[in-house]
């Protein structure tokens, strides 16, 4: 891992990450077909979540892990104001140090202040979360760490345009954290929701009624350029099945939706339908 981090930002990791990424869609396209329309989804809203920030706008990289996605919002929105929530302490201090101009918080976030046990994937280690993982702990060992709330974290007078939040399976509690951030700054936020991980409680439901009940819509990374008014619940939860739609989706509020749909079109060169 410490070497694709020092990689992340040079030419030869940009190289790599391209080569990776066509020979994923490739490798699936031959042999594992039915999952082509998730690994391109996916890989669109690595893209677009780079690009996608307003120019002296506040960035928030929410389990920013080795920093890729960091290092790409760097590239694409230079004068962006980056902000990152990482709970591993190992991984804090090698963003600290690959990311100087990044602020950095050491903790993870959730809906309530204190302490809480993480638990470590030994084996993998971007699939660390605050979720048990129930019967399958093999490879996992716990650690404590401070949470807090993202409302807590950000002044009122701080921007947050964009919010990308990958934390396996507690991305909900970490937003219920965030409401008065959300109801003041309407951020963009691309989110991670892949099928539950044993232990959870917080169902996908619960997840799309929460941005419903905030007048935000729910989009695939492959409409967020169209003209698309957001998935219904059904369409949300029947998008988890086998094959996924996505293992990524974008929460865009209402009043914004025009102007995500235009970025978007830009970022993708495609002209107005």
């Amino acid at each position: 891992m410490n070497l694709k981090q020092t990689l992340l930002g040079g030419p030869i990791g940009e190289i790599a990450i391209s080569v990776r990424e066509k020979y994923e869609l490739l490798s699936a396209s031959l042999f594992r077909t039915e999952e082509v329309g998730t690994l391109a989804n996916d890989q669109l809203a690595a893209r677009l979540v780079a690009a996608i920030c307003d120019p002296g706008k506040t960035f928030l990289d929410v389990g920013a892990h080795i920093g890729s996605v960091i290092s790409a919002v760097k590239k694409h929105v230079s004068s962006a104001k980056i902000v990152a929530i990482e709970a591993m302490p190992e991984k804090a201090s090698r963003l600290r140090a690959k990311f100087p101009m990044v602020t950095v918080h050491n903790c993870a976030v959730a809906d309530e202040v204190g302490n809480a046990t993480f638990y470590v994937d030994t084996k993998r280690s971007g699939y660390s979360s605050l979720v048990s993982p129930g019967a399958n702990v093999h490879n996992t060992r716990e650690i404590v760490v401070p949470v807090k709330r993202l409302d807590d974290l950000f002044a009122d007078e701080q921007r947050i345009d964009i919010i990308k939040i990958d934390i396996e399976g507690a991305e909900l509690r970490a937003l219920r954290g965030a409401d008065r951030l959300l109801s003041r700054n309407a951020p963009v936020v691309m989110f991670e929701s892949a099928p539950d991980r044993s232990g959870q409680t917080n169902t996908k439901a619960e997840l799309f009624r929460f941005f419903q009940q905030r007048d935000y819509a729910i989009v695939s990374p492959n409409r967020l350029a169209h003209n698309d008014n957001g998935l219904s619940e059904d369409a949300f939860l029947e998008g988890h099945l086998y094959p996924r739609r996505s293992t990524n989706y974008f929460a865009v509020h209402h009043d914004r939706r025009t102007e995500i749909r235009d970025k978007a079109r830009r970022i993708l060169n495609i002209q107005a339908e």
